[in-house]
């Protein structure tokens, strides 16, 4: 038998947790077909893998990724990490309901693009109208990973209820109701929520929990950026009560691991018979944005029901006393850094440091460097590390939990324009969170079970995450000592198109999708639909 690919002499772990070994494999038509030592078969193509990890194509199960594939289906930051599916449409932000003109409308007021980009996104693609119509763009489109997509319940909510308060009334719950049932029936892998923003925070538990229950139909998912306000293990505590009382399987999103006990809580609910499971960002720094973008999500907090676009306008120099009354809202403003500020004595320095050496207010050196219009001056909000996810060793009880997997949290912003809204370290999440397990005593089988067969349990996504006969041949090949990303001492914080290093080779349904470290434009992805149908 032809094959199309071998990978030779490699170092095997199947995803399962089992202990790895050496072998080789055999790839035809997008499937694994054999997995034996020493096979000697013909084939399109060998690669040799000595000394090199085989393993299944990384999952990352959050990621915002659903407006970024319709400009470009690259993904570069992915396959060089090994990844080679990825769920999007979380935090309750999606791509339904109704026209994809209210879709981008609702990105753009909660400031996950800029207006300029809207009008970009709007012009480049065709409309679509429900779930099915812009699954067929992204096909169309073509993309080198896999995708699936969730239903967001924020964009669902508002796009019925506005930024309304209180529970819906009988008409408003029908809509939501029919367009998850659609949507559902249409492919999505489940349902997402963004409990901390608006208009997410505004839904009550009970109506989470109906909500939930439609999805248990379709055997989805319910997954949670959580309702943090209330303190990590107290919502941690109602999403886990939000699946146990809908019997929804339930993925906690980006959870910190300053935590323990919000990870101990989730284990103790599997283990009670939840179908849970938890995502954390190994590490990040805080976000940086252009002033432009920076004003835009000052105003987005409370303006879903305005302009974005009159009202960004209107800020800065353009209108002082607007933008004063603006500066005095911001929440820890003294401990923002500034970059791009074409003075050197200001560079890489927080407000409250200038602003002491200076002899002026916050208020009144952020209003100065705003009226100055300095074209990329770039504020970082939470530093060059976040405290609450902060690349330090996890705590024995995380590193060992078996249900915590990698959720980079990858936001796109304007593609064209990477530097407008970025955060460091997040295109390095798997390569750190390997680290991080390791240096706890983590085995690398362990490892590669929780990014590769426990997400793909999790999501449904029958068929991947396992090396397996049959199954598909989404694989990838690294060098586990040198699978690594820049460190504190080594980032350059005004650079965020750093990537990984030390994949050789992902592998995309039997497609070779980075090859030695270069991305090859075959758009091998599929998306990945509910229950692990594929387009």
């Amino acid at each position: 038998m032809n094959f199309d690919l071998l990978i030779k002499n490699g170092w095997i772990i199947d995803g399962t947790g089992i202990s790895g070994y050496f072998g080789d494999l055999a790839v035809r038509q997008g499937k694994i077909l054999e997995i034996s030592t020493k096979l000697e078969y013909p084939a399109a193509r060998v690669i040799d893998a000595s000394g090199l990890i085989v393993s299944p194509g990384f999952i990352d199960p959050h990621v915002h990724g659903e407006l970024a594939v319709l400009t470009s289906g690259n993904f570069k930051d992915f396959l060089r990490q090994g990844v080679t599916t990825t769920v999007n449409g979380n935090c309750g932000h999606s791509i339904t309901p109704y026209s994809s003109y209210n879709i981008l409308d609702y990105m753009a007021r909660t400031g996950l693009i800029s207006s300029k980009e809207k009008m970009r996104l709007g012009t480049l693609n065709p409309p679509w109208g429900d779930f099915s119509g812009y699954i067929n763009i992204v096909k169309t489109r073509g993309h080198n990973i896999n995708m699936g997509f969730l239903l967001g319940h924020g964009c669902l909510r508002w796009s019925i209820m506005g930024t309304k308060t209180g529970i819906p009334n009988f008409s408003e719950e029908k809509e939501l109701v029919r367009l998850i049932e659609e949507g559902m029936e249409q492919g999505a892998l489940g349902l997402s929520t963004g409990l901390a923003y608006t208009p997410g925070r505004f839904a009550g538990t009970d109506e989470l929990i109906k909500l939930s229950a439609i999805i248990r139909n379709y055997d989805g998912i319910y997954t949670t950026h959580l309702r943090t306000y209330l303190g990590l293990l107290a919502a941690v505590k109602e999403a886990i009560r939000i699946g146990e009382s809908s019997g929804t399987r339930v993925q906690i999103s980006h959870l910190s691991p300053t935590c323990p006990d919000a990870f101990a809580e989730i284990l103790a609910a599997r283990n009670r018979g939840l179908e849970i499971g938890v995502d954390t960002i190994p590490k990040s720094s805080g976000h940086f944005k252009r002033w432009e973008r920076f004003l835009q999500f000052l105003l987005s907090g409370s303006a879903l029901s305005q302009s974005p676009e009159a009202n960004v306008s209107s800020l800065g120099s353009r209108n002082f006393e607007i933008t004063k009354a603006l500066l005095r809202k911001i929440r820890f403003k003294d401990q923002l850094m500034v970059y791009h500020t074409l003075d050197p004595q200001m560079e890489n320095r927080t407000l409250k440091d200038i602003s002491e050496e200076r002899g002026v207010t916050v208020d009144e050196l952020l209003f100065q460097l705003l009226k100055e219009n300095t074209p990329n001056l770039t504020f970082c909000q939470g530093g060059v590390n976040r405290w609450d996810f902060p690349g330090i060793p996890y705590p024995d009880d995380i590193a060992h939990n078996p249900l915590v997997m990698v959720g980079s949290d990858r936001i796109f912003g304007d593609w064209q324009d990477p530097f407008d809204w970025y955060e460091l370290f997040r295109k390095g999440a798997f390569p750190i969170y390997f680290d991080l397990c390791k240096n706890k005593g983590v085995t690398i089988e362990e490892i590669i079970r929780r990014v590769t067969s426990l997400p793909a349990r999790q999501f449904r996504l029958h068929g991947r995450g396992i090396l397996a006969r049959g199954n598909a041949a989404d694989i990838t090949i690294f060098d586990p000592k040198n699978f690594t990303y820049p460190s504190n001492t080594e980032i350059d914080v005004l650079n965020p198109l750093t990537m990984a290093s030390g994949v050789h080779f992902t592998i995309v349904n039997g497609k070779v999708a980075l090859d030695h470290g270069i991305v090859q434009a075959i758009n091998a992805g599929q998306v990945l639909l509910r229950n692990g149908e594929i387009l």
